[in-house]
């Protein structure tokens, strides 16, 4: 079970104008503050410093930062999915710029956070910096069957999540305790690493890469997975939020489908 929704951040008046203002969002100066303020973590002062410098001179930016913090935490990872796409079709100095400058926000926090790394891999991919994920394909063996390099992108991958999965302040035990869970229908046929240390980040690219090249049917089995493990090794079957968004970004990344116990924790931007 996950935790609940988060109370919005305003008054219900404040949520629904914010919700249609965002809604409205569609020009590349209203997108790079909108999305660079979704980077900025609610009390976080050097990366609030940081986007006031990206956006000086953009007279709509104080207001859709306004409307940003009104988000409740439960929406606001749907919401940069949204405005990413719409930023998708800017562009593509538009695009280059902005991911330029979400690179100088999120490095504002000093050290590199694991989050924010997922962030910026699923900009890069939405913003077409890399190529599209594999297509659907057959698969050839079952998930217990995958060939030892697969299993290793995996191991990789998945000690990188459990720096966030299921909960950051949890203690190394925890992490490892989901890990095994993920991996354990490999131990014993092929070398399954240990979680520590987690990947750097040429490593964790790659593992990612090697991922989505993984016939489609393969992923989603790999994102209800982790979902499963996450929920068995949270206190009372709780997820932290950002083990939530973590692991949403991740079936983004792999192109795959969000398990339902996943998907209910988020309240959906609206459509179109």
């Amino acid at each position: 079970m996950l935790l609940p929704p988060s109370p919005p951040g305003g008054r219900p008046e404040s949520q629904g104008a914010a919700k249609s203002a965002l809604a409205a969002v569609n020009d590349a100066a209203g997108l790079h503050a909108a999305l660079l303020a979704l980077l900025v973590p609610a009390g976080s002062r050097r990366p609030a410093l940081a986007w006031q410098v990206e956006t000086a001179g953009n007279p709509q930016a104080p207001a859709l930062r306004d409307e940003v913090i009104a988000l409740a935490p439960a929406e606001r990872l749907p919401w940069f999915e949204k405005l990413l796409v719409r930023m998708a079709r800017q562009p593509l100095g538009e695009r280059q710029w902005l991911i330029e400058a979400a690179r100088r926000v999120v490095r504002a926090r000093g050290a590199a956070w694991p989050i924010d790394t997922l962030r910026w891999l699923l900009m890069r991919q939405r913003l077409g910096e890399h190529g599209a994920v594999a297509g659907p394909a057959g698969a050839d063996v079952s998930y217990s069957q995958l060939p030892e390099e697969a299993v290793y992108a995996i191991a990789r991958y998945s000690a990188f999540l459990a720096r966030l999965v299921p909960s950051a302040t949890i203690d190394r035990n925890g992490h490892a305790g989901w890990y095994a869970a993920v991996m354990a229908p490999w131990l014993g046929r092929v070398p399954v690493p240990p979680c520590d240390p987690a990947p750097d980040a040429d490593a964790l690219v790659q593992a990612l890469r090697q991922l989505q090249a993984l016939p489609w049917l393969q992923r989603p089995v790999i994102a209800r997975t982790w979902v499963s493990a996450a929920l068995q090794h949270s206190s009372g079957g709780r997820m932290s939020l950002d083990a939530a968004d973590a692991l949403r970004m991740s079936c983004t990344l792999l192109d795959s489908p969000m398990p339902p116990e996943l998907a209910a924790h988020y309240i959906q931007a609206p459509t179109p």
